[in-house]
């Protein structure tokens, strides 16, 4: 999992500069489908295991196409528009819109201290938007428009990992995961066919083959199966742990490598965002029926995408 934060924080540089020779869409199939064959074959070692009764097919669809397939397409669109840095740190709020629906939902135990959490990340957020602009609180149109796009995929995330809770209760957050994964290349390659049809060889030139390399085997395949194997002999509370420290790599990289800007707001919003996602995952309890002790409350189980 330490290796997957480093290889997730730059993936956010890998992306970025990938973009510059692909559309964004037409990256987002390709990646896609390079770690598919990584994906089936593991699949394909206890095929018996990925069996989903009939009557769950439609919802884990519905679900498939509102999160993971969601996410890529705003994650992929924002990161084309704004900076590497600005997306890893807004997509990184996740769980702060995960314990807000939570909430009004009443699913989970209210507590002071992930309101407080609550409350930095948005701070932070705010703050991180407004710290791309070095003279004032304007943004540009483009900024704007890529920073309320990395947003929404976390939002979208959220609403995705509270809907598909008892999917994973039922059949295990690895099956969920493999069918999500399968489903979110089909859609990824029908939302990019116009750009496909027209991808030609001054496109897909030699210098972005590791980029696509790089995405789809490090960080969709064998990430996908690193968080799965962390998620059984670590858990969830353990390896969420390891996700706090992909937007700070990222951040790092962006500026190092990229030269985005790194101004006062974007450093402070960042920390406060950070800070804010900490407490909100490490106070983030589930409500458990009135006939058992509340003392016995578990982590509100929550995952990534690649």
């Amino acid at each position: 999992m330490a290796l997957m934060a480093l290889v997730w924080g730059v993936h956010y540089i890998v992306v970025k500069d990938a973009l510059s020779d692909l559309a964004p869409l037409t990256f987002n199939a390709i990646r896609f489908s390079i770690g598919l064959p990584v994906i089936l074959l593991a699949g394909m070692q206890r095929p018996a295991a990925l069996r989903v009764a009939r009557r769950d097919i439609p919802r884990l669809v519905l679900l498939g196409l509102i999160g993971p397939f969601g996410y890529q397409i705003f994650f992929i669109l924002g990161l084309e528009r704004t900076t590497s840095t600005n997306t890893a740190l807004l997509t990184a709020t996740m769980p702060t819109w995960t314990a807000l629906l939570t909430i009004v939902l009443g699913i989970i135990v209210i507590r002071r201290q992930m309101l407080v959490g609550v409350a930095l990340s948005l701070v932070g957020v705010a703050l991180v938007v407004v710290g791309q602009s070095e003279g004032g609180i304007s943004l540009s149109r483009a900024d704007a428009l890529g920073s309320s796009l990395a947003l929404a995929a976390a939002m979208v995330t959220a609403v995705y990992n509270i809907s598909i809770k008892p999917l994973v209760d039922r059949y295990g957050g690895t099956v969920i995961a493999f069918w999500t994964y399968c489903l979110t290349t089909v859609g990824l390659i029908v939302a990019s066919l116009p750009d496909l049809a027209t991808l030609g060889g001054d496109s897909l030139t030699a210098r972005v083959v590791p980029n696509l390399l790089y995405s789809g085997i490090l960080s969709c395949a064998f990430g996908f199966l690193t968080e799965n194997f962390a998620l059984h002999r670590l858990g969830p509370a353990r390896t969420a742990t390891y996700y706090n420290f992909t937007p700070i790599i990222a951040a790092f990289a962006g500026v190092a490598v990229l030269g985005d800007p790194l101004t006062v707001g974007l450093v402070v919003g960042g920390a406060l965002t950070l800070w804010g996602v900490t407490v909100v995952r490490r106070n983030t309890f589930l409500r458990l029926p009135a006939s058992q002790p509340q003392p016995e409350v578990r982590p509100a189980v929550e995952g990534r995408s690649s």
